[in-house]
């Protein structure tokens, strides 16, 4: 069960929205949300939740390399890559990583949501 996301993406209007539909769909909800992906990776080291929503373009790192920051720091979850474009390069890297379990594609759809929250919607 989805409890806690994390969302690591440099677009506030996103989290904006994604926050609010997420609250309507499931208001128990604890969503966190970050622009920085070193202070996301920060909290990641002394807190937890259930599923990670990583953009995969970022100004400051792409997606893979927070990823491998994870790895290497040893923290382990179910992470949903979230991008404007489906790359297929970025399918391929995908593979590499166990954690990675699906790419969104932004802006974030209700059914989407809804389906990644196992809510009937």
């Amino acid at each position: 069960m989805i409890n806690r996301i994390i969302f690591v993406d440099d677009d506030t209007i996103q989290h904006m929205i994604n926050k609010k539909n997420l609250m309507r769909l499931k208001p128990e909800l604890e969503l966190f949300f970050f622009e920085n992906p070193y202070k996301a990776l920060e909290w990641l080291e002394s807190n937890q939740a259930d599923m990670l929503i990583l953009d995969v373009n970022m100004p400051e790192m792409r997606g893979w390399d927070f990823l491998d920051l994870m790895n290497a720091k040893g923290i382990k979850m179910e992470v949903k890559m979230l991008t404007s474009s489906m790359d297929p390069e970025d399918i391929q890297t995908s593979m590499n990583y166990d954690m990675v379990s699906g790419f969104l594609i932004k802006p974030l759809k209700n059914e989407i949501m809804a389906e990644i929250l196992e809510i009937e919607n």
